[in-house]
């Protein structure tokens, strides 16, 4: 199988620059380097972890923390993990993560459940509708749709159990979320000690800072941006255009396997049709 690439900024397909070099400086490689660190030597090597400190310091300092980063760079998973370390879990309370998708929650959950030595469900857990795997008592990190949280204040209107509440993903405006930020506004008038981190990936959270300051001090929100990516992003094109883009997805993920050995390789496709399709390729890719 032969699959040939061409990346922007580079010379042009069958340019005969392009031919003389043959792909030898425009290779695409993957970034499977840190996947033999430890668990706690990846964690050390995300941007986050630089900030850990500062952030840790303005959720002390500020009632409404604003972290700004860009996708990868640990927010959903590290941030919960430093303020249960730093004694925000203590006591039985609990540090809750929202998420605006069911797929989000439970995929974070076990990656978090992992790096901390803990069955999922004990000690970090995840609750979505129709699914509960936490424990009432031992459970210190939960993760969850903002759906199901905005439920528990039906039950619970102070969502007196949590001492820091983060809203992941804030960026995308749900309804829920924007009904969210608007019940933990009037929460933290009546829990002052509740924190409330509202994390976004894009630049705009000028408006976040500014409906939490506004007819409060200017102390009780702050922004705090994380700068960096964990892995760099090379966009690459098929030097000739395919009429099957699934099949041909499974064909260059198989082929940059069997190039480049262990890694993880993520296919973006619009449905469950196309993605049993390429499923069903691989497969018999793999028995060929």
């Amino acid at each position: 199988m032969s699959l040939k690439f061409w990346k922007p900024g580079t010379a042009g397909p069958g340019s005969s620059l392009d031919r003389a070099s043959e792909l030898e400086e425009n290779i695409v490689q993957s970034a499977p380097a840190y996947s033999s660190l430890s668990i706690q030597g990846q964690r050390e090597r995300l941007p986050i972890f630089k900030h850990r400190e500062n952030l840790l310091y303005c959720v002390e300092k500020h009632g409404v923390v604003i972290v700004v980063g860009q996708t990868g760079c640990g927010k959903t998973t590290q941030l919960p993990q430093y303020l249960m370390e730093a004694g925000w879990a203590a006591e039985g309370s609990v540090i809750a993560c929202t998420q605006p998708r069911r797929v989000a929650a439970t995929s974070v959950a076990s990656r978090v459940a992992s790096e901390v030595g803990s069955v999922l469900g004990d000690e970090v857990g995840y609750t979505i509708r129709f699914e509960d795997v936490s424990d009432k008592q031992r459970t210190r990190i939960l993760y969850m749709t903002d759906g199901m949280l905005f439920r528990e204040t039906l039950v619970d209107p102070l969502l007196s159990r949590y001492s820091v509440i983060m809203i992941d993903e804030a960026h995308e405006r749900s309804i829920y979320t924007d009904l969210l930020l608007g019940v933990l506004k009037k929460i933290r008038r009546k829990r002052p000690s509740l924190r409330l981190i509202v994390s976004s990936a894009t630049l705009d959270a000028t408006s976040f800072l500014e409906y939490f300051t506004a007819s409060n001090s200017s102390d009780e929100a702050t922004i705090v941006s994380l700068e960096g990516r964990l892995f760099p992003v090379e966009v690459a094109y098929l030097q000739e255009a395919v009429s099957d883009y699934v099949t041909k997805a499974a064909e260059v993920a198989f082929d940059i396997n069997l190039k480049q050995g262990l890694g993880d390789i993520l296919i973006f496709l619009t449905g469950r049709e196309e993605i049993e399709r390429c499923l069903e390729h691989m497969s018999e890719l793999l028995v060929s």
